[in-house]
């Protein structure tokens, strides 16, 4: 189970800004000088690129189903190729196929019309996909990390002929539940293209009356999938999402904030951003209660103190780094002299034998 889990938390290996695997910029004393302003340009690169790209989905995930090597092509008619691998980076069949989150750095000054708010419960991230007549679990890597039934369409072999659904999900080993915090496919039709309060709407609508099955455990179905609700950013509503009951009955990790007209991308995009809730006071300025404030780590206490840990820790960081180096650098110098005296010695004895010989 433990290298279950080991792979379901595959993450990009690859660096990007504001990469929310790493601490906040906020929070860093060496942070990028253009963090800020380079997050809402990109995001401004992002929405007009996305009016220009075209990107077959359908056509790629027949080539996945297929067990084809190659993914899908986009159709680069009238397209400038910059524009496209910024707003549709292609996948490499599930590998990097989620949409994933920055941190929320520069917050906008239309942040509360212009985003939408997904609290996140602790769990992996998964991809999900029901097609004939099975369903899969995948990690952000791409590995195949679950195959059960499911009563999504296509998801079981009574429902085969139903087509096929691919959700955006977070997998809780808790309480054996997917949470869905995003459509992307339903009964072959895609959503990919559609802007995210459409997606999202769509996902409760289909999730809570198209298949209302999929709510509980049954034979078909041995794992809950559950929708998880969004909210506006307005401060009063942030703030009560964290003083009142979760949506669910495991913790909250952080919360997701979407983009009003983002498309679903793969990849890091700025148009999804991440906070912990003990940071919405000093991002977005939303008081929090006291019970999520006690989840911050002793490091965020201030400011000030968070900063000098930062550079102790970079600093610790460097010097392991220069002693492992020099231990490197000794060991091979070690090694070479070595090799050459061993080489010398099997001329010695080949010449002395040769001269016996003779």
């Amino acid at each position: 189970m433990e290298d279950l889990l080991s792979s379901l938390s595959g993450v990009a290996v690859t660096a990007h800004p504001n990469n929310p695997h790493a601490e906040h910029p906020h929070f860093s004393l060496y942070k990028a000088k253009n963090t800020g302003s380079s997050q809402h340009e990109r995001r401004k690169s992002v929405l007009e690129a996305r009016k220009e790209a075209r990107y077959d989905l359908l056509m790629h995930l027949r080539s996945v189903e297929e067990e084809s090597a190659e993914s899908s092509d986009f159709s680069d008619e009238n397209m400038d190729l910059e524009e496209i691998r910024i707003c549709y980076s292609r996948p490499k069949k599930y590998r990097n196929f989620l949409m994933l989150s920055e941190w929320l750095v520069d917050v906008p000054e239309d942040f509360a019309t212009s985003f939408l708010a997904v609290p996140c419960p602790v769990g992996k991230r998964t991809l999900v996909v029901s097609a004939k007549g099975r369903t899969r679990a995948y990690a952000k890597s791409g590995t195949m990390v679950g195959q059960f039934p499911s009563l999504l369409p296509g998801g079981n072999r009574q429902t085969n002929f139903k087509g096929y659904a691919l959700l955006d999900c977070i997998w809780s080993e808790t309480n054996k539940t997917y949470y869905v915090i995003d459509l992307i496919v339903w009964l072959n039709q895609s959503v990919m293209g559609c802007e995210t309060q459409f997606r999202f709407e769509w996902l409760k609508t289909r999730l809570l009356e198209e298949a209302p099955e999929v709510l509980h455990v049954s034979k078909l179905n041995p794992f809950r999938f559950e929708w998880v609700p969004f909210y506006n950013c307005l401060p009063e509503t942030l703030g009560m999402l964290l003083s009142e009951a979760l949506p669910f009955t495991v913790p909250l990790d952080g919360v997701l904030f979407y983009h009003k007209e983002s498309h679903y991308t793969h990849g890091p995009t700025p148009l999804v951003g991440w906070l912990k809730g003990y940071m919405f006071p000093e991002i977005l300025g939303v008081p929090v209660g006291d019970h999520v404030l006690s989840e911050r780590p002793a490091k965020y206490i201030s400011l000030p103190k968070h900063i000098q840990y930062s550079k102790d820790k970079k600093e610790e960081k460097e010097k392991e780094r220069s002693e492992k180096m020099e231990v490197s650098s000794s060991k091979n110098k070690k090694n070479k002299t070595q090799k050459i005296k061993n080489i010398t010695m099997e001329d010695a004895l080949e010449n002395q034998m040769e001269s016996s010989a003779s």
